[in-house]
């Protein structure tokens, strides 16, 4: 290297270009185009327009073709890594040959170029570019081997995907056999130099690519140890969740048989509830007949009692017409006796003067006649006075008869009518009695229906909530069976992904000790070909002085332009697998993609459960409540009719008397109807026994809700 730097110092020139190094000679031009740790491109053209010389490395294509972004990203990395350094990509390279063929084919450019080599450049500057080269060769040899080392130290804890990994290790393999077996070939040729330089390059490049693609299946086998490990998480969540949802599950079936013994003993007090209902309606029915019965009598023995005070009152105006004449007949007759006494006065004023008549005898003896007359008259005036008299007094007599025996019958009817007041407010007593007793059974019934339809709301809810409980728990316990299915099925798998890592890991252990078995014999073929390419290239530098021309032999020409057409075919092979590999990791994606989805539905089912206990917690607080005014609910009724009664009792009996007297109902209420008393105790009773039934058992359901 040290006399090729010498030949170049003294024939030919540098120019920096943005693609590269650019040398210039008398006799040749070589553009230097962008090393990295893994690609070196170098063209050489013969003046004037003859190929003679093409060193490349056969993936150029490849990386044409498929991953120029990639070869970019590599090379800036080791850019950053070694330094300033000049990196382009291989479309530059192609277009840099492209460009320098067509100077080479203007001959205006030939002149210039002739000018430019005659300048003369100092030899330092030629060895320090050299020497450069020199350190960044063995600083991109270097960290090819730190990456190397660096690999295998990382490759004992990486996991790969197995399938897609192992079709790649065949692949890479069969490439290094045959590139061993190329590097064989050429070795027991050893005619040139360019074909170990390839191989090197080839097998560095192909080394390279295996560390990207175990760097990256590393970053994927953690990923998947990443979700492995979520899976188990979520696996034993689920456990957890499973056994709570059995606990919950017994818990539910103990209170649903709870329910359904309180449901039957409700429905025992419902029947009996039922039995008392129609033993009331009965009572009531035979009540309201025997009321419209005394009703009826009643009404009958008024309507003769009004008949009698009707002919009783008519009666008494015939008495009253009597008394009234017998009162005119009382007055002629003491007109009568007033007029007889002074008859009679002046009969004895005659006797006492009779003298007086007999002196005036002859004076009124004409009168006396008259008088005498007059007193006849006045005497029979009189007798039939005193016989009408007599007949007015017998028929008086005989009225006064009949106005005792009509006082004794008024007496007689006012005694019944008092009988019969007292009757009809007997009978309204008992009447309102009834009517309260029939109000109470009446709410009694409404509270015990009322009771009776929320008991069947519960009952039907608590039913709706036992079949939910019940799908609930099947389908936990499918979700279960599939749950164990699906661990058992990933526990199989990942034993037999670990199997497939290990027998991988063995193969790329082999693989590697293959590749620095190569790596030996190519650093021996480096060695040799150094040797070889520092005695052409003296040879030939001692040729280019006298001549213009470098000869090659016939076997590196065929080589060089038929090598293009098999790289092309390694490189069309190459994309395909990477083609597979990339499709391989998208399907890896996938299936990474769907057990998150899984994941995440059964987060999304997990908060579905916590909602519905929530819910169902509000919901027993609620039936809770309902149940606690359920209890209260029967004590405010009683209270409410209670006043509602007395209210009613006072208002009849301001309606009835005109004037309240407690006194009075209070012995009206205990002299009842003996039918009343048959009637009083027995729906009371019963009512009194059924309620607090109802309340015991909303009280049980809610203990045990709370329980």
């Amino acid at each position: 290297m040290n006399d090729k730097s010498q030949m170049i110092a003294e024939n030919c020139f540098t120019r920096e270009t943005l693609e590269g190094t650019v040398i210039n000679c008398s006799q040749e031009r070589t553009p230097v185009i962008g090393t990295s740790s893994f690609f070196l491109v170098t063209f050489i053209f013969v003046w004037p327009f003859e190929l003679r010389i093409l060193n490349h490395n056969f993936h150029l294509t490849f990386f044409k073709k498929f991953q120029p972004t990639r070869f970019q990203a590599q090379s800036q990395m080791d850019g950053a890594e070694l330094g300033n350094r000049r990196v382009g990509s291989v479309k530059a390279a192609v277009n840099f040959y492209d460009d320098r063929i067509a100077e080479t084919d203007n001959p205006s450019q030939k002149k210039t170029l002739r000018d430019f080599s005659m300048k003369p450049f100092s030899r330092t500057k030629e060895l320090h570019r050299a020497r450069r080269d020199i350190g960044r060769y063995r600083d991109s040899k270097w960290t090819a081997e730190s990456a190397k080392a660096q690999a295998e130290s990382e490759l004992t804890t990486a996991k790969k995907t197995v399938k897609n990994l192992s079709s790649m290790i065949e692949e890479s393999s069969y490439e290094a056999k045959t590139q061993m077996r190329d590097i064989e070939r050429l070795e027991k040729l050893g005619r040139s130099q360019h074909e170990a330089m390839v191989a090197r390059k080839n097998e560095s490049y192909e080394y390279a690519q295996v560390m990207r693609e175990l760097e990256y299946l590393k970053r994927e086998l953690l990923k998947l140890k990443l979700d492995v490990a979520s899976v188990l998480e979520e696996k034993a969540r689920a456990e957890k969740e499973i056994e709570a949802s059995n606990s919950k599950m017994l818990s539910c079936l103990t209170t649903a048989e709870e329910l359904r013994k309180e449901i039957q003993e409700a429905n025992e007090e419902q029947i009996l509830a039922e039995l008392a209902r129609i033993e009331a309606l009965k009572e009531l029915a035979d009540i309201e007949a025997k009321r419209e019965k005394e009703a009826n009598e009643f009404s009958f023995k008024l309507d003769s009692t009004r008949k009698k005070l009707k002919e009783a009152i008519e009666e008494l105006d015939e008495s009253k017409e009597i008394e009234m004449k017998l009162a005119v007949t009382m007055s002629d007759v003491d007109l009568l006796q007033n007029e007889l006494n002074s008859v009679k006065q002046m009969e004895k004023m005659v006797k006492r003067d009779v003298s007086v008549k007999q002196f005036e005898g002859s004076f009124r003896k004409g009168e006396e006649s008259e008088d005498s007359t007059t007193l006849q008259t006045i005497t029979e005036e009189l007798e039939a006075a005193r016989k009408e008299l007599a007949l007015i007094r017998e028929e008086g007599f005989q009225f006064m008869g009949s106005m005792d025996v009509i006082r004794n019958e008024l007496r007689h009817v006012t005694a019944e009518t008092d009988r019969l007041k007292k009757k009809e407010g007997k009978v309204d007593s008992t009447v309102q009695t009834l009517s309260a007793k029939v109000l109470r059974a009446k709410s009694k019934l409404e509270a015990v229906s009322a009771a009776e339809e929320k008991a069947r709301t519960i009952v039907i809810s608590l039913s709706h909530t036992l079949d939910k409980l019940k799908t609930e728990t099947e389908a936990a316990k499918k979700e279960n069976e599939q749950i164990s299915k699906e661990v058992t099925t990933t526990k199989e798998e990942i034993q037999k992904t670990e199997f497939e890592i290990d027998m991988t890991e063995e193969r790329l252990q082999g693989v590697m000790q293959e590749l620095e078995a190569a790596k030996a014999s190519e650093a021996l073929a480096l060695e040799k070909l150094k040797t070889l390419t520092e005695n052409i290239m003296t040879k030939r530098a001692i040729t280019a002085q006298h001549s213009s021309l470098i000869t090659i032999s016939q076997f590196e020409y065929q080589y060089l332009t038929k090598h293009a057409a098999a790289a092309e075919e390694i490189a069309d092979k190459k994309v395909a697998a990477a083609q597979a590999w990339i499709e391989a990791l998208k399907a890896s994606e996938k299936e990474i993609l769907m057990e998150t989805k899984i994941v995440q539905r059964e987060l999304k089912e997990a908060k579905l459960e916590q909602e519905l206990e929530v819910y169902t917690k509000e919901k027993l607080l609620s039936i809770k409540m309902s149940s606690e005014e359920l209890d209260n609910w029967p004590r405010k009724r009683e209270k409410s009719l209670s006043k509602s009664f007395q209210r009613a009792r006072s208002r009849k009996s301001i309606k009835l008397n005109g004037t309240v007297t407690p006194a009075r109902r209070a012995k009206f209420q205990k002299s009842a109807s003996p039918a009343t008393r048959l009637v009083n105790p027995f729906p009371i009773k019963k009512r009194k026994k059924v309620i607090p039934n109802f309340a015991k058992l909303f009280r049980g359901k809610t203990n045990t809700r709370a329980t």
